[in-house]
């Protein structure tokens, strides 16, 4: 089988892998880091979509990620059917060596140098995020690969388009403000006023309120104090009586004791006349 490699492979280029369906190899999520999965995805020209073939010997390639600098490799070293490809930083491993098989309409077929198994699609899916493992040569579709150099992104006429954007822009940006010069007459600024006033006159309101809320709590106070003395009267009226008719009691009950010694001189000048009397006899 003639092999072509060498006429499309160079070491200082970047080339992009594509599959049967057109959707090209990448790093998924242009993940950096060790064991971000290899898979399918539509070509958007990027970076972490484009490859370089390290020559490792005679057909014998590393096959590494421009935009991570990682190499493609099989998980765990595994030479089994459906072990998974992944990244990981480069080392002299065989799990990380690959072989471009030209086949005769130009495409390559890309051999697990460890293994002998081909680089294929899992379940043979077409979609995008389609998962990339090794498996024993079918001669199908999903084991077969256009390798093209890779293309720049076209920024050329992206760049020549920014000026016209940036003049739209400050188009814009004149109409916006010009907008807001017609506005501006439109605008009512004395709403905060009104917004002011509005918020004050509760605040005037509660000051007027506040004396006559003082007034209302004051009132009771004023006939607390003016009732005080009355209440201190009522009080006092009981003990004036009582300290009034203590002398009365006591000269109530002092009477009798003064009538008995008033009244005891005069029994006993009956009693000494009645004795003056028998002598006289």
């Amino acid at each position: 089988m003639k092999k072509t490699e060498q006429i499309i492979i160079a070491a200082d280029k970047f080339y992009t892998i594509h599959a049967a369906n057109g959707k090209v190899v990448e790093v998924a999520d242009f993940n950096t880091e060790n064991g971000a999965a290899i898979q399918l995805w539509d070509d958007a020209g990027e970076q972490w979509q484009q490859w370089n073939f390290v020559a490792a010997g005679d057909h014998v390639y590393r096959i590494q990620n421009r935009f991570t600098g990682k190499m493609m490799d099989l998980v765990a070293s595994g030479v089994e059917d459906g072990t998974w490809v992944h990244q990981w930083e480069g080392d002299p491993a065989s799990s990380q060596l690959w072989v471009l098989e030209a086949t005769n309409d130009g495409k390559f077929k890309i051999r697990s140098n460890k293994s002998g198994k081909c680089l294929d699609i899992v379940n043979c899916n077409q979609e995008n995020g389609a998962r990339l493992q090794i498996w024993a040569d079918l001669n199908g579709e999903n084991q077969v690969w256009t390798i093209e150099e890779a293309k720049e992104k076209k920024t050329a006429k992206k760049a020549g388009r920014k000026p016209a954007q940036k003049k739209t822009a400050e188009k814009k940006t004149a109409a916006r403000k010009t907008a807001a010069k017609k506005a501006e007459p439109i605008q009512e600024e004395p709403t905060a006023p009104k917004a002011q006033e509005k918020l004050a006159a509760p605040a005037e309101q509660a000051k007027i309120a506040a004396p006559a809320v003082q007034e209302k709590i004051a009132a009771p106070t004023e006939q607390a104090k003016i009732a005080a003395p009355a209440a201190q009267e009522k009080i006092a009226a009981p003990a004036v009586q009582e300290k009034i008719a203590a002398p009365a009691e006591q000269a109530k009950i002092a009477a009798p004791a003064v009538q008995e010694k008033l009244a005891a001189p005069a029994a006993s000048g009956k009693k000494k006349g009645k004795g003056s009397k028998k002598k006289r006899k």
